[in-house]
């Protein structure tokens, strides 16, 4: 006689991630720390989510397939219950939650909104329309009423919610998280990394990754070609500053200004990070916790950002697990001070990788967000 094994339950996940996952972006990680508790049923957005998102077409085109995506999506989802045996549907992002949350509501399923960022932050830092953002406010109105739970990246974006008006009773802080694990098994040796990347090893190496067609990520960029290479060129001639990241084509670089392109963070921008002495993350707009930030302190970096992170990460302290620039004076100011600095890098090299281990790795959230969606889950059968 077999022995019984309990059938695990079953989540919608929305939208469908490519695999292998080759980044650390909160999709697909959140993807795979489902996916070690529960049977996942990927949902794929339609042919026209493409367009959604093109910035380069006319936005009433857009607005126009915004809606028939919605739809498909919304059918889609439905198939999905019918096909499998859906206990909960999780959606990332507000768009995706939207249609994929109201066919969880008609089946009488519970359903998860994995919010990135507070959409009135989001539209103040990026300079959106206030049409814009009051659209999407009531839109985000609308779906609180729909989903079980909603998870929100930081406790800034918690009090701007209750701010506007929101019940707070369904929101949950689930931060962007490192995959230390991922990390400590590329961890190697500077010296090795540099050998297996071809980096002179008597170079200071200066490390910012991000996608390159995100406006801020571009901002910062410019900032490391106009102002900080600059600076550096004849005080620190070692220094070279390697960018990471997809999306844009770097010219006319400066000597000590390399680009490296896409990487994948498995295992490419991990040996990366092995091999920088420092990591640098000058953005001037966002919200939120930046994915590139809790990366970089968890290889254990000593790392220089802006008050943008500190926003989204409260543990972050000036001096003791990072340095903060304040503005762009003060940020020059601050690299130049840790690269004179060995053991200031050390030290707030590992006091970053411990803040990693204690609050924002996905082996400490990954249960809370399994907890959370088991209870859900619970309550609803």
């Amino acid at each position: 006689m077999q022995p019984y094994r309990p059938q695990k339950k079953r989540i919608a996940f929305v939208p469908a991630v490519s695999l292998p996952i080759t980044t650390n972006e909160r999709v697909p990680k959140m993807f795979l720390a489902l996916s070690m508790y529960y049977d996942v049923c990927p949902i794929a957005p339609s042919k026209f989510n493409r367009i959604v998102y093109d910035q380069g077409l006319n936005k009433f085109l857009r607005y126009f397939f915004f809606v028939i995506d919605e739809f498909l999506l919304f059918f889609a989802t439905l198939r999905a219950f019918r096909s499998n045996r859906i206990d909960l549907v999780f959606a990332e992002n507000s768009y995706f939650a939207m249609a994929s949350a109201f066919a969880a509501r008609i089946r009488g399923k519970p359903s998860v909104w994995d919010n990135h960022g507070n959409v009135k932050l989001y539209s103040e830092a990026m300079g959106k329309s206030r049409l814009f953002s009051t659209v999407n406010i009531l839109m985000e109105k609308y779906l609180h009423r729909i989903v079980s739970k909603i998870f929100i990246v930081s406790k800034t974006d918690f009090d701007e919610y209750a701010r506007l008006g929101f019940s707070m009773d369904k929101f949950e802080i689930i931060p962007i998280c490192a995959d230390t694990e991922t990390m400590d098994r590329n961890a190697t040796s500077k010296e090795k990394a540099r050998e297996i990347l071809g980096v002179p090893s008597d170079a200071i190496v200066v490390l910012f990754f991000g996608t390159l067609s995100y406006e801020p990520n571009m901002e910062a960029v410019n900032f490391i070609v106009e102002v900080l290479s600059k600076k550096v060129e004849k005080e620190f001639p070692s220094v070279v500053f390697y960018i990471a990241g997809g999306g844009a084509k770097l010219e006319n670089l400066p000597e000590n200004v390399k680009h490296l392109g896409f990487v994948p963070f498995d295992p490419d921008l991990c040996l990366w990070l092995q091999a920088s002495d420092i990591c640098i993350a000058p953005l001037w707009r966002g919200v939120g916790v930046l994915t590139k930030v809790v990366d970089m302190l968890s290889a254990g970096k000593p790392t220089i950002l802006t008050q943008i992170a500190t926003s989204g990460m409260p543990e972050l302290e000036h001096e003791v697990n990072c340095l903060v620039g304040r503005d762009k004076i003060s940020f020059l100011n601050e690299f130049l001070r840790l690269l004179a600095d060995d053991a200031l890098r050390d030290k707030i090299g590992t006091e970053g990788r411990r803040l990693i281990d204690k609050r924002y790795s996905w082996k400490v959230v990954g249960e809370q967000v399994h907890y959370i969606v088991d209870s859900l889950i619970a309550k609803s059968q």
